[in-house]
């Protein structure tokens, strides 16, 4: 490695843990460690939701889907991204404010009962577990690539870092190193466009190989037979489900309009990142297909982002990007540890133990940081053998996101949705899923029906169940009121 682009690695590396000492100072509460005091201005907001997003899955693991599949990658940051960010600003999020909450099982928790709201974030936190031993993993891949680290050695480095900053300053240090890295991450994709087009032979050299050699990474939309991502899976389940179930219901990336300072820069942000999310593929497409075209020689389809950064960059701007990608990675961690630590404490702790002290909150919540951290570093090798990163995740997200979907539809726009009847379509839509799944459904088709199945099992079985009517006013946007007991709602 060239000792310039050493020096700015260990220098970037030394600054986010200084970030993470000295916002510390500041994190006197769990309100402040986890709603970063709700002090976040809009366009910190937006930058840290695209920096979350843009991490070990939208960014690694896109640029080494493009690498398989082509420019067909884009609609999954298009159809699906900006659309559902739209509807969260205008829609979800003020809902999440007038309710006052910290979280979405805790929104979902007032809106039905207890038990939905502990298995909302049971089921998330598992999940999340999962989604950052990726993130590890895509760590670790990217430093051996780059620096030749071993797998093990780029777990507990990276581990270690994030840890530091993440149980020192929560989410305002999240937050804060999430908008440094997307501002990077802008000026380093277009001098990877830029510089990766002219060492290919200019865009004609580029259009031509790419043409040439691979004709079928320039589909749009790919056949309706295909393995991962047929087109009609992509509209309906990707367009309908899995999309605005992550924009609308994703605490990770929630977390920061909830710790917004008003609801105007919590909708503001959201609707900032949306416009950013417009250049994004231009950052995750074109480098798998670089990598592509110019003949990477490389392990995993995953490792074709950071080739082209050590390839095809000059010194100090390799150095530079390979610190936004470090960045990036580190996002999805540190997000996924803060948020799961906040459903742990406040959604399942203080619900099953109702006797819980609010004031060791802040103790908790840091402990659970390092033990999510540590848990995630065991499961990170596993990875491994769960084919491509992007694909994973969205195998993950279409297990539970469907019925959850569901559950926040019904239940924002109707007083139809029942408590019983919540309870119900969450377990049972989660099973469908996994058996769908299981029996070799494409995770697409999966998400789509285990949603249409969810909607009606909600409606269905709310009209044999009993109404919840207290307190609906600050839940639900429709006063559609049925008729019958008004009966509490825990």
């Amino acid at each position: 490695m060239h000792p310039l682009d050493l020096s700015i690695i260990v220098g970037y590396l030394v600054l986010i843990v200084a970030v993470g000492v000295r916002l510390s100072g500041r994190v006197k509460s769990a309100h402040d460690f986890f709603l970063a005091g709700r002090s976040l201005a809009w366009w910190v907001i937006g930058l840290s939701i695209i920096g979350t997003n843009i991490g070990a899955n939208s960014y690694v693991g896109a640029a080494g889907n493009a690498y398989m599949v082509g420019i067909a990658q884009a609609n999954f940051e298009w159809i699906g991204a900006i659309p559902a960010m739209i509807i969260a600003a205008l829609v979800f999020i003020p809902l999440y404010w007038k309710a006052g909450v910290y979280s979405i099982p805790e929104y979902l928790g007032l809106r039905y009962n207890q038990a939905v709201r502990v298995l909302a974030a049971l089921i998330t936190s598992v999940v999340a577990v999962f989604a950052i031993g990726v993130a590890l993993w895509a760590l670790a891949l990217t430093l051996q690539t780059y620096l030749g680290w071993p797998i093990w050695v780029g777990i507990v480095v990276t581990g270690t870092v994030i840890g530091l900053y993440s149980i020192a300053g929560g989410l305002a240090a999240v937050a804060f190193t999430d908008t440094f890295q997307v501002i990077i991450m802008f000026l380093g994709g277009v001098a990877i466009v830029a510089l990766g087009i002219s060492d290919a032979g200019g865009f004609q050299g580029f259009a031509t190989t790419l043409t040439q050699e691979n004709p079928n990474h320039l589909q749009a939309y790919l056949p309706a037979d295909h393995d991962s991502f047929p087109w009609p899976g992509v509209l309906l389940g990707l367009g309908v489900v899995l999309s605005p179930a992550y924009w609308c219901a994703g605490q990770a990336i929630l977390q920061r309009s909830l710790g917004a300072r008003t609801q105007w820069d919590a909708s503001a942000g959201m609707m900032f990142a949306a416009v950013g999310k417009t250049f994004v593929p231009l950052l995750v497409v074109f480098p798998g297909l670089l990598a592509l075209v110019m003949h990477a020689q490389i392990e995993y389809p995953d490792q074709a982002l950071a080739w082209v950064i050590k390839n095809v960059l000059p010194p100090g701007m390799s150095g530079l990007m390979f610190i936004a990608l470090i960045a990036a990675l580190q996002s999805t961690v540190d997000s996924g540890v803060n948020s799961t630590s906040l459903m742990i404490t406040r959604d399942i702790r203080h619900v099953i133990f109702k006797n819980a002290s609010r004031e060791s909150d802040l103790k908790v919540g840091r402990y659970l940081t390092l033990v999510l951290l540590l848990l995630a570093m065991c499961t990170a090798p596993l990875i491994a053998q769960m084919g491509g990163i992007y694909e994973f995740i969205q195998t993950l997200l279409s297990l539970f996101q469907g019925p959850m979907l569901a559950l926040l539809l019904l239940g924002a726009f109707t007083r139809r949705a029942t408590p019983h009847a919540g309870v119900f379509t969450l377990l049972s839509g989660v099973a469908i899923a996994a058996g769908l799944l299981a029996s070799g459904w494409n995770m697409l088709y999966v998400a789509f029906a285990s949603f249409v199945y969810a909607l009606i099992a909600l409606w269905v079985v709310s009209g044999f169940t009993r109404p919840v009517e207290r307190d609906l006013d600050k839940l639900t946007y429709f006063p559609f009121r049925r008729p019958g007991k008004t009966v509490p709602a825990s």
